[in-house]
């Protein structure tokens, strides 16, 4: 509207002819229709003045003119007159000439005043005090059927009515226009309406969608109202060449409108695959806890066994003269249970490094939720930071992904060993649970890694509605991966634990080993030997007591994170939802409108511009020329120390339309 305005505000308040560029052809003729119209929007007096533009200087120019009463306005050329057929003897000379006319305006103007929320005759308002309120309503007559979409549509040529006058302060106070601007000096108020008769129509859109004014209304509190000419200034010529642009946009819009519905769908098929792999990683959680609930009881009981153990070598102590026979046979099972409680040893610091990559996993997996929550916060106010999440989200998928790969590879080292034989039952029950817990954490990472790719596709696809949407289900993703940070720094600790029990047993089984092998070398070392295998008995039982407690530990703390993977588990259901809702609420109805209402609406656009084209003249133009034609509109002030002339003077006007 500002574009408009800008363009003729001053020529409808000065009253001078505005011209717009138009292609230069041998003859052009450019018209202007005058008409006055009474208080109550009647016409009763047309001129039209046309200018022919006489650029290739020719002597004489055919011209047709149902004017009546034609005169030169602008020189002493002379014409010839046959009906409608006119030539002028231009002399390679412009010609300016006017006549009137009775034809009907193809704008219609109807104009009602208001006193206090109270219509009143225009030949009684002048000089009452009182909110007053004029409207002024448009009517286009100008009709065409045309096709669109197959079907006969009735559209009207795409007049713009530009209206405007001039109230003294002295007497009006809060002024106020519709669809338009009050221009205020201090001394005088100009107000300039804008309305678009038969648009509506013409777009077939609903009031209740967009409201396109074909009236203006002008209020004010005044005393003693008077009212100046209010002039209208009608034109078809207001879109120009640079304007129809808009319709190559428009195309360009369809083609993005059904990418976006396109990664609505991926991204609604992404979540899905976040719900259902976020469900696998709940199970296989579920079936871990079970498993290392078997493992803490196969260690509790081999701790309650080894107490017999200890026991029997009490024994052995107290009865060191019977020990020498045997003392070959313990020297080399305990060199056995030294060397394999060192691989032991060795397997669960593999453990305790598997564990230290899960956490370095977690760790990774918190801070990129977390980042990326960071992004979609930010992104609520400024969408500038989004590609620094996407370029963190890549990152964290780089390093889950090489975290997966070392425990794949420590994986196939462990198969290895298993492979390679000459392991005790409790050994390769360690190794197997090791494998077992890293094929957990493999699963676990690839569902991360899948999740992050979703998440990634996400903030490639979407705007900054829908992040809206994303942010309700991360942060229900947040809260799963606050318990399961808990869980896995329990796990961490706990094999931490783990790790020196076992260091601690693998020491004292070689003390123990020693011990045996002073026993064999001679009798006379025998009670010694026995002492020292006694104390590394008790030593090896205390470890035990470690290793159990540790187990236990380790347990909880997978009960906690079985808890944070169902919470975990929730929140990608709860996103799924969401997306889908977003996917069926928000992007489908758009994606709908876009392709059915709008692009009929861009099909009717383009015919009207075709109908404005086509509108070159109000009087007769030749087939080979080319022409241009706006109406300027003149209502009759009202005066209150004039109201018996006014009033005469409509009566008047009403006896000529009566004959």
């Amino acid at each position: 509207m500002k574009k408009f305005m800008s363009k003729i505000t001053s020529g409808v308040l000065l009253c001078t002819m505005i011209t717009y560029t138009t292609p230069l052809f041998a003859f052009t003729k450019d018209e202007t229709v005058y008409s006055k119209l009474d208080s109550t929007g009647n016409a009763y007096n047309t001129v039209i003045s046309d200018h022919i533009k006489n650029t290739e200087k020719s002597s004489l120019i055919n011209d047709i003119s149902d004017l009546l009463n034609i005169k030169n306005i602008g020189g002493d050329e002379t014409f010839e007159q046959n009906g409608n057929n006119l030539v002028w003897k231009a002399n390679g000379n412009d010609i300016y000439y006017q006549g009137e006319s009775k034809k009907d305006l193809p704008i219609q103007c109807d104009i009602k005043y208001e006193l206090d929320g109270k219509e009143i005759n225009s030949k009684d308002i002048a000089g009452k005090s009182g909110k007053v309120k004029i409207t002024l309503s448009y009517k286009n007559t100008d009709s065409h059927i045309v096709k669109i979409n197959g079907k006969d549509e009735t559209l009207y040529t795409p007049f713009v009515a530009i209206c405007g006058t001039v109230l003294s302060n002295d007497n009006n106070k809060n002024i106020t226009i519709s669809s338009g601007k009050v221009i205020d000096d201090g001394n005088k108020t100009i107000v300039v309406g804008l309305a678009f008769p038969g648009l509506q129509e013409s777009l077939d859109i609903s009031k209740n969608t967009i409201d396109i004014p074909n009236s203006v209304e002008i209020s004010m509190e005044a005393s003693d109202f008077e009212m100046n000419n209010i002039m209208t200034y009608v034109t078809s010529k207001v879109i120009e060449d640079d304007d129809l642009s808009i319709f190559d946009d428009l195309d360009k819009i369809f083609s993005e409108v059904n990418t976006l519905q396109s990664a609505s769908k991926q991204l609604e098929d992404g979540s899905n695959t976040l719900r259902q792999g976020t469900m696998t990683y709940n199970e296989k959680s579920k079936e871990f806890n079970s498993a290392l609930k078997q493992v803490s009881k196969g260690i509790s009981s081999a701790n309650s066994s080894y107490s017999e153990i200890n026991n029997a070598i009490g024994l052995i102590n107290s009865s060191t003269s019977t020990l020498q026979v045997g003392a070959k046979t313990i020297s080399d099972g305990t060199e056995a249970i030294s060397t394999n409680l060192l691989v032991l040893s060795e397997k669960l610091g593999e453990l305790q490094a598997g564990t230290s990559a899960l956490k370095t996993g977690k760790d990774n997996l918190i801070f990129g939720v977390n980042q990326i929550i960071s992004s979609i916060n930010a992104n609520t106010s400024s969408f500038t930071n989004q590609s620094d999440t996407i370029a963190n989200l890549q990152k964290l998928i780089t390093t889950n992904t090489n975290t997966k790969n070392a425990l794949v590879s420590q994986n196939a080292s462990l198969n290895n060993t298993l492979n390679a034989g000459g392991l005790t039952a409790e050994q390769e029950a360690t190794i197997r649970t090791q494998i077992a817990t890293n094929t957990n954490l493999i699963a676990l990472l690839n569902s991360n890694i899948d999740a992050n790719n979703s998440t990634l596709a996400l903030l490639k696809a979407t705007d900054i509605s829908s992040l809206q949407q994303l942010q309700t289900g991360l942060n229900s993703l947040q809260t799963g991966l606050q318990a399961f940070d808990s869980g896995i720094d329990a796990i961490y600790n706990g094999s931490s634990s783990l790790q020196t029990g076992a260091n601690t047993l693998a020491t004292k089984s070689s003390e123990l080993s020693q011990g045996a092998k002073s026993l064999y070398q001679g009798t006379t070392q025998i009670s010694s030997g026995a002492k020292a295998l006694n104390a590394g008995s008790n030593q090896m039982k205390t470890g035990l007591n470690t290793l159990d407690y540790s187990t236990e530990k380790l347990t909880d703390a997978n009960n906690q994170l079985t808890d944070g993977a169902s919470t975990l588990a929730n929140g990608a259901e709860t996103l799924a939802n969401g997306i889908a809702k977003f996917n069926k609420d928000g992007i489908s109805k758009i994606c709908n409108y876009a392709n059915g209402d709008l692009k009929t609406i861009s099909t009717r656009l383009e015919k009207l511009q075709e109908l404005a084209d086509n509108y070159n003249n109000f009087t007769m133009l030749d087939r080979g020329n080319s022409g241009e034609v706006k109406f300027i509109l003149m209502v009759d002030s009202i005066k209150k120390d004039k109201d018996k002339k006014q009033e005469a003077i409509i009566q008047d006007k009403n006896n000529e339309s009566e004959e």
